[in-house]
């Protein structure tokens, strides 16, 4: 009997030993999960960083690009106005007013496309963009919404004297 008591109480201090080592172990190794979260953390706040950065740095190198060629194409635009303007004052009475109207709607146009490029312009010298995922998404957004617009209106130049002409 006393060898059964005795078998018996070396089995629970060995179970007891056991469970208090696996306690420690466990303990110890959330404290490593929680030292690695730190550095994981770390590392995705460096790489964030580093992405936006290299997404300011892609927006702002395609925004001077498209700001020059819109800039170029707005001059274009404005010398096929004075053009036409030429070429309106040689037309009869009737026909003068009314181009003149289309035309001077045109150019107001071309105004707007102007001032919306320049308050553009200004929102990136004046670093007031957000430069994320997004902000690539919506400049992608403006250029193609401009260049639409500046698409129309090269077209209702060219169609201005078409429709026109009797």
């Amino acid at each position: 009997m006393k060898t059964k008591i005795l078998s018996l109480t070396m089995m629970i201090i060995m179970a007891g030993v056991m469970l208090t080592s696996c306690g420690q172990g466990s303990k110890q190794d959330a404290k490593k999960v929680k030292g690695d979260i730190k550095e994981l953390n770390k590392d995705l706040k460096k790489g964030a960083q580093d992405s936006s950065k290299e997404i300011q740095t892609a927006i702002k190198s395609n925004w001077k690009q498209f700001k020059a060629s819109s800039e170029v194409a707005i001059e274009n635009t404005e010398k096929q106005i004075e053009v036409l303007r030429i070429k309106i004052a040689k037309a009869n009475k009737n026909e003068k007013e009314r181009l003149t109207k289309a035309l001077d709607k045109l150019e107001q146009k071309t105004k707007e496309l102007k001032d919306k490029l320049a308050k553009r312009g200004k929102e990136f010298k004046e670093n007031m963009i957000d430069f994320n995922q997004s902000a690539k998404a919506e400049e992608q957004e403006f250029e193609r919404e401009f260049t639409h617009d500046m698409n129309e209106l090269g077209t209702a130049l060219k169609d201005l004297f078409k429709n026109n002409v009797q």
